[in-house]
């Protein structure tokens, strides 16, 4: 047990000081939303080459002469050519998170709007700007838009609203979904560990909660240091008649509030611990499918069926029905929302990462796009079809890798034709020049700090290894806590 926690400690010391910092910034996003660092500091997989990185993820037509792409560099307009660009984020929350965009939509009338990380906003022609359209929601982030009968729709992770598309004039209302004709009650069991590693599962108390375990794990890791280098630092200047007492006494106080942190805290380091392992692969994999049931008293439990569940929407306007892609699955529901949504039996594969594409291309066919690759949906013949090798899918094993050999990060409709974006590799099926003026676009403070907390940031050195930091790092973590609670107690 002293060889476990001490020589463990000593080597993931620094690491799990880096975890827990990136930790702590990944439970306050929008404390952060306006720092980035170059991507030039962060080597060559972190740099923005052919429009890879969900650099951009879609684009429309601005008028006859300017294109809009947008995506993670926000929303620009270029020529048709592909030669001229200028940034069209003038009124958006300043940072380069906050300029996140899902979706932008151009309405019949003209209208254009976007859903970003920050919120939803519409283009206000007089004024030349974008101004945000206000929703009161702890978490305002927008990321699918769709129109029906003059109606705008915006969906965020957990609601629906909507409003007449007037956007100076109208006032966004809540639409309720009802819940799915195979509702169990039940939450996914990966949801639930996210919730519990983060403590957002009790809400802002919570999270603070946990962000004070992290600040203990990153003191007991420092006083870990002194209880093992100190003493023999101490002992080398008494040798040398040099003063030492000031050491002494952070070595005596960091030796006893080390016992006591660990003894007091070590359960629940434990427990944080134990659920970061299953968030990603290849733990994440045989619980990516599990529901369990909500736990009482925390925000699991609530009246909303579709509490951070929901991806994306489309008003089917051919065939009369919503298309509703969830973290579920995809569901059918009626015009008026007022009968059960029912799940449709045959389901192309999408990443437990999210749907990046569903684009309606007629007669009850749909492109879906994920991590997991691209398929045409006929949805009415109940087929699925490989967008790129044009075979017919077949379901697989439930227990594979949610990353399939295209990782589809985006699609832009050009000229009767999909332009695909791959989040490794870029644009897949066209030769466009990636400008320097997007390239050179930061990374956000917070998509680094997921990086370093995944432990992608490693990709670079360990290549595809680099996926068992994780389960690795908290197993020896859970021995250096484990071995230090036994010490103590006996």
């Amino acid at each position: 047990m002293k060889f476990i926690h001490r020589w463990f400690s000593l080597v993931l010391g620094i690491f799990l000081i880096l975890w827990c910092v990136s930790g702590i910034v990944l439970n306050h996003r929008n404390l952060v939303a306006e720092y980035e660092i170059p991507r030039k500091w962060l080597g060559q997989n972190y740099e923005y080459q052919n429009w890879n990185l969900a650099s951009i993820r879609s684009g429309l037509p601005w008028d006859n002469e300017k294109w809009i792409l947008y995506g993670n560099v926000g929303i620009w307009l270029v020529d048709s050519g592909f030669n001229k660009y200028e940034p069209f984020m003038q009124g958006i929350a300043p940072g380069l998170d906050n300029r996140k965009v899902f979706k932008v939509l151009k309405t019949e009338k003209g209208n254009l709007y976007a859903g970003t990380q920050s919120g939803l906003y519409y283009f206000d022609a007089q004024e030349k700007r974008w101004q945000k359209m206000p929703l009161d929601l702890h978490d305002e982030r927008v990321i699918d838009l769709t129109y029906k009968d003059h109606m705008l729709f915006a969906l965020t992770r957990s609601e629906l609203f909507y409003t007449a598309d007037d956007p100076k004039k109208g006032k966004l209302l809540l639409q309720e979904i009802p819940k799915s004709s195979n509702d169990d009650g039940k939450v996914g069991l990966f949801r639930t560990l996210w919730l519990l590693h983060s403590g957002e599962i009790f809400g802002a108390s919570g999270k603070l909660a946990v962000d004070f375990l992290a600040l203990f794990m990153i003191f007991l890791c420092l006083t870990g240091y002194v209880y093992y280098f100190f003493p023999g630092w101490i002992s080398k200047r008494k040798k040398k008649l040099l003063k030492f007492k000031a050491l002494l006494a952070i070595s005596r106080f960091s030796v006893r509030w080390h016992k006591k942190i660990g003894i007091a805290f070590g359960v629940f380091l434990l427990l944080v611990t134990a659920t970061g392992m299953f968030l990603r692969p290849p733990l994440l994999i045989p619980i990516a499918s599990q529901r369990v049931k909500k736990i009482p008293f925390s925000i699991l439990e609530n009246t909303n069926p579709w509490h951070d569940s929901l991806r994306s929407i489309h008003w089917n306007q051919d065939r009369g029905y919503w298309l509703i892609g969830t973290s579920r699955g995809f569901f059918k529901a009626d015009p008026q929302f007022t009968y059960k949504l029912e799940q449709l039996e045959i389901q192309p594969p999408v990443s437990i990462m999210g749907i990046n594409v569903m684009e309606y291309l007629g007669k009850g066919t749909y492109l879906i796009g994920s991590f997991t690759g691209i398929f045409i949906w006929h949805l009415e013949g109940n087929f699925i079809q490989d967008y790129i090798s044009k075979e017919r899918y077949r379901s697989q094993n439930a227990l594979v890798s949610p990353i399939g050999e295209y990782m589809i990060s985006g699609m832009i409709p050009w000229k009767n034709n999909h332009l695909l974006l791959d989040y490794r590799k870029g644009l897949l099926n066209a030769n466009i020049q990636m400008p320097s003026v997007l390239s050179n676009q930061g990374m956000p403070l917070w998509s680094f700090a997921l990086e370093v907390h995944t432990g992608r940031i490693f990709q670079c050195f360990l290549g595809n290894f680099y996926i068992l930091i994780i389960p690795l790092l908290g197993l020896l973590t859970l021995g250096i806590l484990t071995s230090g609670l036994i010490l103590y107690f006996k």
